[in-house]
């Protein structure tokens, strides 16, 4: 029993180093997470703020307002960052969607009232977002390590500095 747990031990050790092959220790340092320690103690604290605060007001908020409500307030709120995602469009050098940009929110806000109504799906504007994470990645940026944001969730760091930018710029 005792050499059965001495060679155990051996084996999971050796499983724990890392590679000294060049194409192996590359895989190993992409699937490693350098920052799991602090992305553990974000994750604890955003299933408790979860399960404390956001899922009973998310539920109460389900449970008072009705549907077409609940879509206005989304739609409105897509459209006020309508700005947000035709700079990004163009930043992605995307001016074809861009155009598509421009044309729904002009038809959402003049005949959708305010954007309360998504006339220009309806019409054939699909809405599609885009965030300054994804323009950052256009422009060649890395996304880094798996990073955990506190109430946000799971992200990295290129579109954590992307959520910075956002925050300063959305209306």
């Amino acid at each position: 029993t005792l050499a059965a747990l001495a060679l155990g031990a051996l084996v999971i050790t050796g499983c724990a180093t890392m590679p000294s092959d060049p194409e192996a220790r590359a895989a190993y340092l992409e699937a490693s997470d350098p920052l799991e320690p602090l992305n553990r103690a974000i994750f604890s604290f955003n299933l408790g703020l979860d399960k404390a605060v956001l899922r009973p007001l998310a539920a109460a908020y389900n449970t008072v307002l009705p549907d077409p409500v609940r879509d206005g307030v989304r739609n409105f709120l897509n459209n006020l960052r309508t700005p947000i995602v035709l700079a990004n469009d163009v930043l992605q050098g995307e001016i074809g969607r861009a155009g598509e940009t421009v044309g729904r929110f002009l038809l959402n806000s003049t005949i959708g009232v305010g954007g309360l109504f998504d006339i220009a799906t309806e019409l054939g504007f699909e809405f599609h977002d885009e965030d300054f994470g994804q323009t950052l990645a256009v422009w060649g940026v890395g996304e880094g390590p798996y990073l955990m944001l506190p109430i946000l969730g799971p992200s990295n760091p290129r579109d954590a500095v992307g959520l910075v930018g956002e925050y300063f710029a959305d209306p």
